[in-house]
């Protein structure tokens, strides 16, 4: 996406298959460990404005935000985050912005359901919109107290009532 737009990209894994097959696409790529400080600064990390970090690892995502703010301060991380837990984890070691890849399938699943249970499309997509918006919101939120179990139990309960509020307005409104 980012290439097919005029960016230009590079790429780092530690698969020898993957480095190669994108290779063949005409992509910059660099093989090895994307945790090592000199193996970014190699790729472009110094004049780099984004890193984008999909990795299985979780371990790893965390040591890359972390190199990344000490050895590249300037560089704004994006990250692929597994679930929510992971995403609390990632915004406290100071990720820029987080995609949680088991949370966007519950929404393609939840309009599709949406849709399938009698909902508009228009409906579906508006639902699904706002549930995204007040989730993410509330999940930074919540990660301020996160491992206050007191405290984060209050505020998500109360997050949840905020969601349903939001949600049976959206259910309520008129048909665009």
């Amino acid at each position: 996406l980012l290439k097919a737009s005029g960016h230009s990209t590079t790429l780092l894994d530690h698969d020898a298959g993957q480095i190669e097959l994108s290779g063949r696409f005409g992509n910059k790529v660099f093989y090895g460990d994307a945790a090592n400080p000199e193996l970014l600064r190699s790729a472009g990390a110094g004049k780099a404005r984004l890193l984008v970090i999909a990795l299985d690892d979780k371990e790893k995502v965390l040591d890359m935000i972390h190199i990344a703010q000490m050895h590249f301060p300037n560089l704004r991380v994006l990250v692929r985050a597994y679930d929510r837990t992971h995403a609390y984890e990632l915004l406290r070691a100071g990720a820029d912005y987080i995609v949680r890849e088991t949370f966007g399938s519950a929404l393609t699943l939840g309009r599709e359901a949406l849709v399938l249970l009698g909902n508009s499309e228009t409906r579906a997509r508006r639902m699904t919109e706002s549930f995204d918006e007040h989730d993410t919101e509330g999940m930074v939120k919540l990660s301020e107290v996160w491992g206050n179990e007191h405290e984060y139990g209050l505020r998500i309960r109360q997050n949840l009532e905020d969601l349903e509020a939001v949600l049976q307005a959206d259910k309520d409104a008129p048909e665009e």
